[in-house]
């Protein structure tokens, strides 16, 4: 056996394997007797069908198996004599076998050369993880708002935060209804019996902001109000809109008393419900802390190198990322219509996530052997980060 190679373009080698004589009968005759074992023709006994009849009947399928043969039998070992740092095969062309000689060439991915990067004294800056007491404070009140009560207002009782409120509403761009101007955008044009809560996120905040001290019977004539650039309609974005809202009535909101809370909570008062939130709230932070730094790390390293990487490595890793995002997508309900649009971008994303994953993970097995981090496959990357944040400015 002979081998030649040849560096192609990327990751990629031309591997030429030439078969003598002797190497190519070999391969022949082992596809030979096993058609002999196999093959079936009428008026013959198993395993005693003549080879010239086999050879007549089943021409086609033996030259398919020779080539086969050849690759299986001769491959790995060109490969170990040319010392290539096989990833997977891309292809294989130019194949003839005949009792004279075979021959086929291979186009072989490898693993990619490149220089290892500076990847100790980083600097990546700690950032600040105290929990507040006012960040606790909210967390306490959103879990208050969970257990309150509603009730029908008093006459005379102003609206306030938290209330659920009935209002009639209409609006009007440029003077001309919103209805007309975009018919498509009825929710936020115009509203009879509406209710909506008083709370951020609800209904449009103008109008949210606008009902807080209004009393049932009362219209606010002129609330003004602006529509987003990006999320509103074509004939609105970026458009001011005058409103006419009336509070037909509304139910207060109840908040239970600390005693009430505790109870309802399970909890042995709010001092320890603060104690518990408070810790959930570190520990959430310093989490968040360590993703932060990991990707920080990452992105230094990566912006560090620009290396080619095997396409069948890209793909799979390809694959992975636009499963992941369809999942996501489905779980988001994000519409097939805004996936078609943004087919483009989604595609190119997904290729330059694949790509950067792949020399990440040639990244940190070179880290990984560099300074002799012992790790499971799945655990190498943890352990190479660790070491880089360890050695962190």
């Amino acid at each position: 056996m002979k081998t030649e190679t040849k560096k192609m373009d990327k990751c990629e080698v031309s591997l030429t394997v030439a078969l003598d004589a002797d190497e190519a009968k070999a391969c022949i005759k082992d596809v030979e007797k096993a058609f002999m074992k196999e093959v079936r023709l009428p008026g013959f006994r198993p395993g005693k069908v003549p080879v010239e009849l086999i050879r007549k009947n089943f021409a086609t399928e033996m030259q398919q198996e020779f080539t086969r043969a050849m690759i299986r039998k001769h491959y790995s070992n060109a490969v170990k004599a040319e010392n290539l740092d096989e990833v997977a095969i891309a292809d294989v062309k130019d194949v003839s076998i005949t009792p004279e000689g075979g021959i086929f060439t291979a186009i072989v991915e490898v693993k990619p050369t490149f220089k290892l990067p500076t990847y100790t004294g980083l600097k990546i800056a700690p950032a600040n993880v105290k929990v507040e007491d006012n960040e606790v404070d909210e967390q306490v009140e959103r879990l208050r708002a969970m257990y309150a009560k509603y009730e029908d207002a008093k006459e005379g009782e102003a609206a306030a935060d938290g209330d659920f409120v009935q209002i009639d509403y209409s609006g009007t761009v440029d003077g001309k209804p919103i209805l007309e101007l975009a018919p498509e955008a009825k929710i936020v044009a115009s509203g009879v019996g509406f209710w909506t809560q008083i709370e951020e996120g609800r209904f449009l905040p103008e109008i949210l902001d606008a009902l807080k001290g209004m009393k049932a019977g009362e219209t606010k004539a002129e609330v003004n109000a602006k529509f987003d650039e990006g999320a509103a309609p074509d004939p609105l974005k970026g458009k001011n809109a005058v409103y006419s809202v009336t509070l037909k009535s509304f139910r207060r909101r109840i908040l239970p008393t600390d005693a009430e809370f505790a109870e309802k909570a399970k909890v042995e008062n709010i001092d320890a419900l603060k104690k518990t939130i408070r810790e959930s709230l570190e520990k959430q932070r310093v989490q968040q802390e360590a993703a932060r730094r990991e990707n920080e790390a990452v992105e230094m390293l990566l912006k560090k190198v620009d290396f080619d990487v095997p396409e069948s490595q890209v793909r799979n890793a390809e694959d992975s990322y636009l499963a992941q995002l369809e999942q996501r997508a489905r779980n988001a309900g994000v519409t097939a219509e805004y996936i078609k649009e943004n087919k483009d971008k989604i595609l190119a994303d997904a290729r330059e996530n694949a790509i950067n994953q792949v020399r990440l993970w040639y990244l940190f097995d070179a880290i990984a052997e560099a300074e002799k981090i012992e790790a499971k496959d799945n655990e190498r990357g943890k352990k190479v980060l660790e070491f880089i944040l360890a050695n962190a400015k």
